[in-house]
């Protein structure tokens, strides 16, 4: 998430993880620029107004750069030249604030989904291993149990690069996104 007003984005934040999602909030518009470009990510929620770079100076930069994985632009910006102009530059949807969190909620998930089936990694097996990525259950052995989002995502992580050395930073980071 890309947001500089830093109480909405420790609000969003709060709500999505609450939801099991992963977030990872940058306020400043160069940073986030910078990290999708070495960062997959599943979705993007990212605002116009940024400092140190707008938001669409972001996402045409990413796009030039083959780098396609799911925006949602969400900005005060709500009219119809600048919704146009964000989805012309590469945003998957757009959102104009107030927003209501349910509506943003199933948007983020709809997108999620795009990404799972274009990634086709809705199972991850290793082994007897299995993780439903979209269900979030686990099968051992023909043994199927549910996770909680933080097992979840430390198991995907090791299940997707099973010959990674992950340091207890990188892992904090996954599981617990950036401080």
């Amino acid at each position: 998430m890309v947001e500089d007003e830093k109480q909405l984005a420790d609000s969003l934040k709060r709500g999505l993880e609450e939801e099991g999602h992963v977030v990872e909030v940058m306020h400043d518009g160069e940073k986030a620029e910078l990290q999708g470009i070495v960062s997959d990510y599943d979705v993007v929620v990212l605002d116009w107004r940024l400092p140190n770079r707008s938001g669409k100076e972001i996402l045409e930069h990413w796009r030039s750069e083959d780098r396609n994985f799911p925006v949602l632009m969400l900005t005060a910006l709500g009219d119809t030249e600048h919704k146009v102009s964000g989805l012309d530059a590469g945003a998957d949807d757009y959102m104009s604030k107030p927003f209501s969190f349910e509506e943003l909620l199933a948007r983020v998930r709809a997108l999620g989904r795009r990404t799972a089936e274009i990634n086709d990694t809705e199972t991850i097996s290793l082994g007897p291993i299995e993780l439903n990525s979209r269900k979030h259950k686990l099968n051992i052995c023909g043994i199927q149990r549910s996770l909680r989002p933080k097992e979840f995502t430390l198991l995907e992580l090791l299940l997707k690069e099973p010959e990674a050395v992950f340091s207890k930073t990188q892992i904090a980071e996954r599981a617990w996104g950036s401080a």
